[in-house]
């Protein structure tokens, strides 16, 4: 219960800090958790938005496809992410297929466009 009541009390601090303009730098993203393929998704369970991707030194999962906790902020420029436990450094989004793209389109992936959470 202590950790989770940690996690709760710093992504709250946080989260106080965006809102008043703030935002991370360099130095405080030097630990961040890179998500390589990501995109944004909703917990069947919770219903909250989380993000699906690969990780990229994650200090508990290793490098492998993971859903995050759930999603409290992204920037603007979708390039970074805070969720309940950590943050992320968002890198390459997923390239997405619609069922009305041909195969010719399929080679040219599409920005999906801006992500609302």
């Amino acid at each position: 219960m202590k950790e989770l009541a940690e996690k709760i009390m710093s992504a709250a601090a946080d989260l106080r800090r965006l809102e008043a303009g703030w935002r991370p730098t360099e130095v405080d993203l030097e630990e961040a958790v890179g998500l390589d393929d990501w995109l944004q998704g909703i917990d069947c369970e919770t219903k909250q938005h989380v993000l699906i991707g690969q990780s990229v030194g994650h200090p508990i999962l290793g490098d492998q496809l993971i859903t995050t906790s759930p999603v409290l902020w992204i920037s603007q420029d979708r390039k970074i992410a805070r969720t309940l436990s950590r943050w992320y450094r968002l890198r390459k989004p997923a390239a997405l297929v619609t069922a009305h793209q041909t195969s010719a389109d399929r080679a040219k992936p599409e920005d999906p466009g801006p992500l609302r959470g």
